[in-house]
């Protein structure tokens, strides 16, 4: 897979059956641009599903939790930008608002 640009991470807002496969997930975003990741999440929020698409197709992956649940980004306009850092935080298990609230105050 290419590099993702750090500004071409997207996490989609609600609950999504990741039942689908990368077709269904593809059409949920609609038309998709090479080298970004979206990322989706089922209900219990115990699983991330990936999706991407590079120059050679579509690859999908899943990351899950055994002990806890990930602190999902909600986004009234059904897409949230991550950037890099904060998508590491997510994976880790880490809440993405506190991350945010946490570089502000570091900022100032």
């Amino acid at each position: 897979m290419a590099q993702i640009d750090a500004d071409r991470i997207f996490v989609y807002g609600g609950v999504v059956d990741l039942r689908k496969g990368a077709d269904g997930l593809r059409a949920l975003v609609g038309p998709t641009e090479p080298d970004v990741l979206y990322i989706f999440s089922n209900r219990s929020r115990e699983l991330l599903k990936f999706l991407s698409v590079d120059a050679t197709g579509v690859w999908c992956g899943t990351r899950r939790l055994h002990r806890s649940r990930f602190a999902w980004p909600e986004s009234p306009a059904g897409k949230e930008r991550l950037t890099t850092a904060e998508l590491a935080w997510l994976l880790a298990g880490g809440d993405v608002r506190k991350f945010r609230q946490k570089s502000r105050l570091a900022a100032r």
